[in-house]
C-alpha cells in the first residue's frame, strides 16, 4: 500500500496468453507471527491441481543489544482454485538452517522450488558469517517437512562473488543446469557490475545424488541500470524470464514515488542457450500487439511516442562509430557504438528526473551492429545482435514527443513498429 519499504505483500496478476494480465486479489498478506513484517520472495509449484506457494516469513527484530536484526524462515501456502491462497497450519515449514553451518541466520531467503523424481527441491540464498554468499538446497515429499541436504554453491575468496546471494533459481536446459541468483557486494568493473546489485547465472551440472554443482563463470544478465531479481518459468516448452524493472535501495532514482508507485517488471523473455551464453528475445506473443505492418523508414529523424519498437541495423564497414538519440526537446539519452574499441555506450545523464549516469559494456562485431529497441512510457528495453547482449533502464522525461535521432547511419536500414500496449 505504499511506494516505500515496508511489509511486503504478494500482489496476483493472470493471464492467458503472457500479454493480458488482469488483476486479481492480494494472494499473501503479512497477517502471522512468523511473516508480520514482510512475505518475502519465493516461487510457486503444482501438485495434485493445487498452486503452492513456498515463500520466506520475515520477522525484524530489536537489535539494540547486538543480537540478529531479522528473523526469516520458509513458509507455504495453497490455492485449490488459483485465486484464493491459504496458509498452512505447519508454517513455518523450514524454520531454521543446520547449527553446524557457518552461515548466518538471519538472511536466508528467496526459496526457488522445483520437482525432480519423486522428490520437491528448494534452493535458498543465505550468507556466511563471513559474509559470503551461498545457495542452499533442501528436499521434501510432501511441501511440508523439509530435510536440509548440503551448500549446492558458494562464493569462494577467488571468485569474490558478492556477501548475499538473492532469488536463486535453478532449472535445466538444453542438458545443462542453471543456477540463477543475485549477487550483492560485487567490485564494480570497467565494463561489468556498475549497478549498485547484480542479477546473472552459472551454467554447469548439478548432480542429485552427490549434491555437487559443477558450473562455469559467472555471467551477468542485463547491462542497463534498472534489473534486478530475476524469475524464470517454463511455458510451452521455452524457459521465459521476467525481471524486476528497478534496483533495491535507491528509491530515490524513481520519482514515480510521489505519484504513490514504484518498479515494474521486465516483457517476458525467451532464453535461448548458445556458446554457453544466455541470448534473449521478447517472446513471439509480443508480435500480437502490432498495430501496423513493420514499414522501413529512411530518415535520419524519427518521430516516435510511447509504445514502439525500433529496429535499427547499421552497417560498419565503412564506419568506425555510430550515435543515436533519443530526444525530449533540450533532454534526451545518448546510444553510442564504437568499432575499435567495442564499447557500447548509454548516456541518461542530460535527463532532469530519475536515475542519471552512463552504463558501458563491449558488444564484439565487426560488420553489422542491430538493435531492437522497445520504448514504454518510463522503460526502454534494449537488446543488441539478436539478443546476445541486453539492458534494461528507467527513464522519465519532462516532455513526452520523443524523436529519434540517428547520427552517421551511412546506408541504415531503420524500421519502426507500432505497438498497441507494452
Amino acid at each position: 500500500y505504499s511506494s516505500q519499504w515496508g511489509p511486503m505483500h504478494w500482489g496476483h496478476v493472470t493471464n492467458k496468453d503472457l500479454v493480458n494480465w488482469e488483476l486479481r486479489p492480494i494472494a499473501l498478506a503479512p497477517t502471522d507471527e512468523y511473516d508480520k513484517d514482510g512475505c518475502f520472495s519465493g516461487s510457486a509449484i503444482e501438485k495434485d491441481g493445487n498452486l503452492y506457494l513456498l515463500y520466506t516469513g520475515h520477522v525484524d527484530l530489536d537489535n539494540s543489544n547486538g543480537g540478529n536484526d531479522r528473523i526469516e524462515t520458509q513458509c507455504l501456502a495453497v490455492s485449490h482454485d488459483g485465486l484464493h491462497f491459504d496458509k498452512v497450519e505447519n508454517n513455518p515449514v523450514i524454520k531454521s538452517l543446520p547449527e553446524n553451518l557457518n552461515i548466518k541466520t538471519e538472511h536466508f531467503r528467496d526459496p526457488k522450488v522445483w520437482k525432480h523424481g519423486d522428490w520437491y527441491y528448494t534452493v535458498v540464498g543465505v550468507q556466511t558469517k563471513e559474509e559470503s554468499g551461498q545457495v542452499v538446497v533442501y528436499k521434501s515429499q510432501d511441501l511440508i517437512n523439509w530435510e536440509f541436504l548440503n551448500i549446492m554453491a558458494t562464493s569462494s575468496v577467488k571468485e569474490n562473488l558478492g556477501f548475499m546471494w538473492e532469488c536463486p533459481n535453478l532449472f535445466t536446459l538444453d542438458d545443462k543446469d542453471i543456477l540463477v541468483f543475485c549477487p550483492q557486494g560485487l567490485k564494480a568493473q570497467k565494463y561489468q557490475y556498475q549497478n549498485l546489485y547484480q542479477a546473472g547465472y552459472l551454467i554447469g551440472q548439478f548432480n542429485p545424488d552427490t549434491l555437487e554443482f559443477t558450473h562455469g563463470e559467472f555471467h551477468e544478465f542485463d547491462m542497463g541500470f534498472d534489473f534486478y531479481a530475476p524469475q524464470v518459468l517454463v511455458h510451452e516448452n521455452r524457459h521465459i524470464l521476467i525481471g524486476w524493472v528497478g534496483m533495491p535501495d535507491k528509491l530515490q532514482d524513481y520519482p514515480t514515488i510521489n505519484d504513490g508507485w514504484v518498479h515494474s517488471l521486465t516483457l517476458p523473455r525467451e532464453l535461448i542457450l548458445k556458446n554457453d551464453k544466455f541470448y534473449q528475445r521478447p517472446i513471439s506473443e509480443l508480435n500480437e500487439l502490432n498495430q501496423n505492418t513493420t514499414t522501413k523508414i529512411n530518415t535520419d529523424k524519427i518521430s516516435l511516442s510511447a509504445n514502439k519498437k525500433l529496429e535499427i541495423s547499421i552497417p560498419l564497414k565503412d564506419i568506425s562509430s555510430w550515435q543515436g538519440k533519443l530526444k525530449f526537446n533540450d533532454e534526451y539519452i545518448l546510444l553510442t557504438y564504437d568499432k575499435n574499441t567495442s564499447i557500447f555506450t548509454i548516456d541518461r545523464s542530460q535527463l532532469k528526473l530519475g536515475g542519471k549516469g552512463i552504463r558501458q559494456f563491449l558488444v564484439k562485431t565487426q560488420d553489422e551492429l542491430n538493435l531492437s529497441v522497445y520504448i514504454d512510457n518510463s522503460i526502454i528495453e534494449l537488446y543488441l545482435q539478436d539478443g546476445e547482449y541486453y539492458a534494461t533502464f528507467c527513464y522519465y522525461p519532462t516532455n513526452d514527443n520523443p524523436v529519434f535521432d540517428l547520427i552517421q547511419n551511412t546506408n541504415n536500414c531503420t524500421t519502426l513498429t507500432d505497438l498497441n500496449s507494452i
